[in-house]
């Protein structure tokens, strides 16, 4: 578990919620100091810890309700092949390249649609 993972999950986990599961997220194409993210669904909402290049990170929630959809596609650019993922947020699309490996992405997108439904 990476350090932003384990402030993620530990905030999360000390304001009493349990996350469903998280995911390790870049913000961009290309991997760069300060661009490591972590997203986790907890509490019906959608959480996002976002790394500074200096001090503590952030971190960041929005109601699952306000989320009207996420993806995730396998995409090839100049730097290479890798999956994106797409979330619809009140109007706006947030995109991120994905970290980690196809179960956890699984794992994320079925918790992110669950709690739309009311159903995770």
């Amino acid at each position: 578990m990476d350090a932003l993972v384990a402030f993620l999950v530990g905030q999360l986990t000390q304001d009493g919620f349990a996350p469903a599961t998280v995911l390790r997220v870049t913000q961009g194409r290309v991997p760069a100091p300060g661009s490591a993210q972590a997203l986790a669904v907890a509490g019906g909402r959608l959480w996002l810890a976002h790394a500074q290049l200096i001090g503590q990170p952030t971190l960041a929630g929005v109601d699952l309700a306000q989320v009207r959809g996420v993806d995730v596609r396998s995409v090839r650019r100049l730097t290479g092949q890798r999956r994106e993922l797409s979330a619809w947020v009140d109007g706006s699309t947030l995109r991120f390249t994905v970290l980690d490996d196809d179960a956890a992405v699984a794992a994320f997108v079925t918790a992110v649609r669950g709690g739309q439904t009311g159903s995770g």
